[in-house]
């Protein structure tokens, strides 16, 4: 009896082990194309974690939105001059998304605003907490306005900092279901 209960566990545990090997294998090729693309399209790019040279480090702002058997989505948090144009705010963060939809295909790179088009000032990301599959948390900085108030000290420094949580449903668009104040410079 032992003997056939510990067998059903294997085959039970092997699919589960061998999913979670393919996705940190695909992570790491996320990272390595990732790494190449931010080169090619931006100046002073890098993953958010990744000046620490880590690839662990780098490997924590690369989500997984979405694995089963034929589609993989990662996202992946970095910052860089996307176009190499120099100045002052110039340099933002961006959410790339990094797909394959259906088994068959490879990873490629989908698009560089992975959350949609929200009222999110993506520029000023300063970090992403993944809450479940359809939910993420989202720290960023925005400039002031009228329902919120504050101070901002020019261009680059914005006046307040929100957690913006977002939600979806499978194949919906990214919506903001709560936008909480942190911070405020006055």
């Amino acid at each position: 009896m032992n003997k056939l209960f510990l067998s059903a566990l294997v085959f039970l545990y092997l699919p589960l082990t061998a999913q979670a090997a393919t996705e940190v294998k695909e992570k790491q090729q996320v990272l390595k194309m990732m790494r190449q693309y931010i080169t090619l399209v931006s100046c002073d790019g890098l993953i958010e974690g990744d000046y620490k040279k880590s690839d662990t480090e780098a490997m924590k702002n690369i989500y997984t939105v979405e694995k089963d058997s034929d589609t993989s989505v990662y996202y992946v948090l970095w910052h860089g001059d996307m176009g190499c144009a120099g100045g002052s705010g110039t340099t933002s963060n961006f959410v790339t998304e990094v797909a394959k939809y259906g088994s068959w295909k490879p990873l490629s790179i989908q698009n560089d605003s992975a959350f949609g088009d929200i009222e999110i000032n993506f520029r000023f990301v300063q970090g992403i907490k993944k809450v479940s599959q359809t939910k993420f948390e989202i720290i960023s900085r925005d400039y002031a306005d009228e329902k919120y108030g504050g101070k901002d000290g020019g261009m680059n420094f914005p006046a307040n900092k929100f957690r913006y949580t977002v939600e979806r449903e499978r194949f919906e668009p990214w919506k903001i279901i709560n936008q909480a104040l942190l911070e405020q410079n006055n």
